[in-house]
């Protein structure tokens, strides 16, 4: 099979995945919680590759305990005394760096369970889990991702960021800025609340965010001197490699969701 036709194949499973996920709350917080796992291991095989300390172990402990901690409040307690002990056991270790034990600890709890636990509190910012807000989103990230590369290959020639993405280009970026605005301005049509120009806006936004994102993915495998994350998305490399845009955008959508809008509707 080509690698082209296992991108496509592997590209709708996705999205059919994340779609279903999307219209339940549980279906939701569970499958990102194996994300969060697995982009946790991905994680751990850059840092090895990196020369850098990373315990698996307490990661998972305390990065779990963190999302669960975000759709059971009753849980903060039990996440806050895993820091409280994690922090203690530093003191103790002889034979590993504690600074970069800490290090990459901290690092997976902000890049990876935070922002995919925040996925839930994004959709529910009018008190209410509103699936099509989430998936306009989603569609919104990875239309950003899809208009850069097609307006790229089209019209590419002035280099984005060469030294950690030689395929980016700025004819991309400012190609996906306006056709991502457009999608977003569409989604208004199909159903997705939030008013087109809400949607125009945030389709613009969004492209920057999504591109920082990529380009902190491709920072950290280049310096790791690995082509993707991992191999279990045939054709996308790892889940980081796949959900890189979003661990980005959704904190942003956060922010603006539950502490901009309220303030511009006050």
């Amino acid at each position: 099979m080509s690698p082209i036709i296992q991108r496509i194949i592997t590209g709708v499973a996705y999205v059919a995945v994340m779609l279903y996920a999307s219209q339940n709350v549980d279906i939701l917080n569970i499958l990102l919680a194996i994300v969060a796992v697995i982009c946790t291991f991905e994680l751990k095989y850059i840092f090895l590759k990196l020369k850098i300390h990373f315990e698996l172990s307490s990661t998972l402990l305390i990065g779990l305990t963190a999302y669960l901690s975000f759709s059971f409040p009753l849980v903060s307690g039990l996440y806050y005394t895993t820091i409280l002990l994690f922090f203690t056991s530093l003191i103790f270790r002889k034979n590993k760096n504690p600074i970069q034990l800490l290090a990459s600890t901290l690092i997976s709890l902000v890049y990876v369970f935070i922002p995919l636990a925040l996925c839930v509190k994004v959709a529910k910012y009018s008190c209410i889990f509103e699936s099509k807000l989430l998936f306009g989103l989603f569609i919104l990230i990875w239309s950003a991702d899809t208009w850069a590369y097609v307006t790229g290959r089209l019209f590419g020639k002035r280099k984005l960021f060469l030294r950690l993405s030689p395929n980016k280009t700025w004819e991309g970026f400012f190609g996906s800025v306006i056709l991502s605005s457009i999608t977003g301005y569409s989604l208004y049509y199909f159903g997705f609340g939030l008013s087109p120009i809400k949607w125009f806006v945030i389709g613009a936004v969004i492209v920057p965010i999504a591109t920082v994102g990529d380009l902190f993915q491709s920072m950290l495998k280049r310096h790791a001197d690995i082509k993707d994350s991992g191999k279990l998305l045939p054709g996308h490399g790892g889940f980081l490699d796949r959900f890189d845009s979003i661990l980005f955008c959704i904190p942003a959508f956060y922010i603006y969701f539950h502490h901009i809008y309220p303030l511009l509707n006050s």
